[in-house]
């Protein structure tokens, strides 16, 4: 049976990311002013979409993750692109200790804070980010709305299909158990793969913090971050803390 770490693969194939990219690096690249030369740190950055993306415009990338596997595909990612951003593998919570640069913009994004150990971790990590910013570098992290997801009690997320590396189809599930609100959920992946006409299955539990605008708020406040704005989507939409389940901030030190 495949590895988690290759079945994650092919969750990320299974991403529309021409789709995704065109949503997405307008927004980032419009923090960057020119990104050409401009220094920037992608947080968790899986299999690098981002980091290529913004190498293409001229930035000079690094990417970190605790992934051999996604890092992996990452290089071959840039490679195929002809760019070459730095790829390093480490915790995101010692990111300080990876690279002692100083960034333009810093990016963490698909939810990835929300699967720090706790809030203290959280707040540790947001003061890093503050401390390898330039002055008046940006921060910019998309994670999910729990005050949204506990008021309609949301918890599961539609399916996607795949393809393994080995050409086995692949079906995802995830959904939430919210084993400590308001503090914490268990999100619970599976997948479903044919090979050879027989199903097996793989089942992935990941604690996921209960974050919402305003523990963010806080947090980047205490981290130093003078202004912070929180959107519902990347086109800069008005953020309802109530109605919405999408959080993109941005924060400028």
């Amino acid at each position: 049976m495949s590895s988690f770490d290759d079945v994650a693969l092919a969750y990320d194939d299974a991403i529309d990311w021409i789709a995704r990219l065109a949503r997405e690096m307008p927004f980032l690249s419009s923090h960057l002013s020119n990104p050409k030369g401009k220094h920037v740190l992608d947080l968790a950055c899986g299999t690098g979409r981002h980091s290529v993306a913004l190498a293409l415009e001229g930035a000079v990338v690094v990417g970190v993750d605790n992934s051999e596997v996604m890092l992996s595909r990452a290089k071959e990612n840039a490679a195929a692109n002809s760019v070459s951003p730095k790829f390093i593998l480490g915790e995101m919570a010692e990111f300080q200790s990876i690279t002692t640069d100083q960034y333009d913009l810093v990016i963490c994004l698909g939810n990835s804070l929300a699967l720090l150990d706790n809030l203290n971790i959280l707040e540790n990590v947001l003061s890093s980010v503050y401390n390898s910013l330039k002055e008046d570098g940006v921060f910019i992290a998309q994670v999910l709305n729990f005050e949204e997801i506990h008021r309609t009690g949301f918890r599961f997320f539609p399916q996607k299909g795949g393809k393994m590396d080995t050409g086995e189809h692949v079906v995802f599930s995830r959904f939430y158990e919210h084993t400590d609100p308001p503090n914490s959920s268990t999100l619970v992946m599976s997948a479903q793969m044919k090979a050879k006409g027989e199903w097996t299955s793989q089942v992935s539990t990941q604690k996921v913090l209960n974050l919402n605008s305003n523990l963010m708020k806080h947090y980047l406040a205490q981290a130093g971050f003078q202004e912070t704005k929180v959107y519902s989507d990347y086109s800069e939409s008005l953020f309802v803390g109530s109605d919405d389940r999408n959080m993109v901030i941005h924060s400028r030190r």
